[in-house]
């Protein structure tokens, strides 16, 4: 017999028997290893793929109208002292304001811009822009243009601020950052309390 033969089958031989055995055991091992690294391959596949479509899940589900970020561009920027812009998937009020515009409390502010959440603090009523409303009324004769709830009365200024009305406090105001193209993207997630110090938070915009 060959040594082909003896190593090929174990026959009579103790060293082809070592030999086949040792052969035999090379093999198992060999396709233990070739399934643990399949198995390995295929869970790390998988993991992947399903962190793809997580992600790709909640990046098709983060809001883009109110409750994210809303991007204003430049042409929809009043001028200072004209009248707010109504960005509707914002559900807010764009003002720009002059210097002490709407501060009718006396707590200063240089103007700029304030994004105002048109829903009013009192029972949650849109509250719309009204340019022809005069201010006799409500203690400020001569001044026009308010901001005055439909449903209740509630009367605020170009600020926010409640100079009227059953509201409890002034209207809310949302974060917004200046882009260097001068557009604003207006966080309404971010929604602060309205307080006395509304015109305080306008942000100076040059664009």
């Amino acid at each position: 017999m060959t040594q082909m033969e003896q190593t090929a089958t174990p026959g009579k031989n103790p060293a082809g028997k070592i030999e086949y055995a040792r052969q035999q055991e090379a093999r198992r091992l060999a396709r233990r290893s070739f399934m643990r690294v399949s198995v390995f391959a295929g869970l790390t596949l998988s993991v992947g793929a399903m962190a793809a479509g997580t992600l790709a899940f909640f990046n098709l589900r983060r809001p883009t109208g109110f409750g994210g970020v809303v991007n204003v561009t430049k042409a929809r920027i009043p001028t200072a002292g004209d009248d707010p812009s109504r960005i509707s998937e914002g559900k807010f009020w764009l003002a720009n304001l002059e210097g002490a515009e709407g501060d009718v409390l006396g707590v200063g502010g240089t103007g700029g811009l304030l994004a105002l959440y048109w829903k009013c603090p009192h029972l949650g009523c849109t509250v719309p822009w009204s340019p022809n409303f005069d201010g006799a009324t409500v203690n400020f004769p001569g001044v026009k243009g308010w901001f005055r709830c439909p449903c209740h009365g509630s009367t605020y200024s170009r600020a926010g601020i409640r100079v009227y009305g059953p509201a409890p406090r002034p209207m809310d105001t949302m974060a917004l950052t200046i882009n260097a193209d001068g557009s604003l993207n207006v966080d309404t997630g971010k929604i602060t309390g309205g307080a006395a110090d509304n015109p305080l938070r306008a942000v100076t915009y040059n664009g």
